[in-house]
């Protein structure tokens, strides 16, 4: 029944639109700093608005950032004109308000556009009237706690202050709402000898923890900014031992006799805290499910919207059939808004899920009045799709002229 449903709607359209926000007010605006390995992130962040229309009249959003990062407008024009004319029953097998199946046809394109796959499921939720996580499976929590992954080296970009501008903006943080914190370390080797580098991470993660208590929820990432240096990764967990750290990520690049000893210097100094790691891949067929079979890795955490959501249901089924115990952590942080209420829905029907990644951003043209965020965590919608509108007056006013359409 389903499927037929779908049969009705078909897509006419599809655009693509660059889309601007800012960290703060423009002008005014915060500068988010380093990492291990990139110089500032800067003021702002873009969104390449995905919108897929059907002939009904029905529009599924989504982020191609990832798209556009990987090959280009060229690239997204070329790939998806197949796309028109298409009906929404082709792409999935859908059967009692469920996604049951993927066509062979759509999946190579939806597995590199994953994306799009985020779109589809926004249309298809509003063509059944049904949210987008239930067409995984029942709703299993109501909100989605988020963290705040915008503290880099706040230090550099206010170098007076030292570690006391990343526990000063990471109060900031906390007066806002959020109840955990991801804090950028890694600064051995680039931009600090790596001795004073190793102090300054270690130092960042006391400052932070005594400037907003215990109650907050503090994470770590450092872009593996540990590389050939195993003593001074030794040298940091030592160092955090009793700062009830929740997750290292990323601590040095994934390999198995690297990570059993970063497992081991856990378990002997912090063991509360998670190993987690695989932003940059799908999970399947890679290092990470090497370390997940070897009991190394707490989370996994590939990107969402390179995912999407069919995709990572399949990969948490497979976890789940492993018999392993690894929890998802989906990244999202170059996916900003729309990534972030993907990865909500995605959170409200996956038990395996852990916590969302939240850019911390708003964007004016988009409208999701529904993902209400309180003491740390959004509120799941149970309206069709993703939630989220467009400002139709402002996108035309603002937008449109930007607009690459695919017809």
């Amino acid at each position: 029944m389903s499927n037929r449903t779908l049969d009705s709607h078909v897509i006419s359209k599809v655009t693509v639109t660059p889309v601007e926000t800012y960290f703060g007010s423009p002008g005014k605006g915060r500068i988010v700093g380093r990492n291990a390995k990139s110089e500032n992130y800067g003021h702002n962040q873009r969104e390449w608005l995905l919108q897929v229309t059907t002939n009904s009249g029905l529009t599924g959003l989504s982020n191609a950032r990832p798209g556009m990062n990987a090959g280009g407008i060229v690239d997204l024009y070329n790939d998806f004109q197949d796309l028109i004319g298409q009906p929404l029953s082709t792409f999935f097998t859908v059967s009692d308000g469920r996604v049951t199946s993927i066509n062979p046809r759509w999946s190579d394109l939806i597995d590199r556009y994953g994306f799009l796959d985020v779109a589809l499921f926004d249309l298809i939720g509003r063509a059944l009237e049904k949210p987008a996580y239930s067409l995984l499976g029942d709703k299993v929590r109501s909100k989605i706690e988020s963290y705040d992954s915008t503290l880099y080296f706040q230090d550099l970009v206010t170098p007076s202050k030292g570690a006391n501008a990343v526990a000063i903006e990471a109060m900031e943080a906390v007066a806002k709402g959020w109840r955990a914190l991801k804090l950028k370390l890694g600064r051995p080797g680039k931009w600090f000898e790596p001795h004073a580098g190793t102090y300054r991470d270690i130092e960042v993660v006391e400052t932070v923890r005594r400037a907003v208590g215990d109650d907050i929820k503090i994470l770590v990432d450092a872009n593996n900014g540990y590389d050939g240096r195993l003593d001074l990764l030794q040298e940091f967990v030592r160092g955090i031992s009793g700062l009830s750290v929740m997750w290292m990520e990323e601590m040095v690049t994934e390999n198995v006799a690297d990570y059993r000893k970063l497992r081991d210097w856990r378990d002997k100094y912090t063991p509360e805290t998670m190993i987690v790691d695989g932003e940059g891949h799908k999970g399947r067929q890679t290092i990470y499910w090497q370390l997940m079979e070897q009991g190394l890795l707490d989370a996994i955490q590939p990107d969402m919207l390179h995912m999407g959501f069919w995709h990572y249901h399949m990969l948490a089924r497979d976890i789940e059939e492993s018999g392993n115990d690894t929890l998802v952590a989906p990244h999202n942080y170059n996916a900003a808004y729309l990534g972030l209420r993907a990865d909500i829905q995605f959170g409200a029907a996956t038990t395996r899920f852990v916590i969302a990644e939240d850019s911390t951003l708003d964007f004016e043209l988009y409208q999701g009045p529904e993902y209400v965020f309180k003491d740390g965590a959004y509120d799941v919608p149970d309206s069709p799709g993703l939630a989220v509108s467009i400002d139709q007056e402002l996108y035309e006013r603002v937008y449109k002229k930007h607009e690459t359409a695919i017809i």
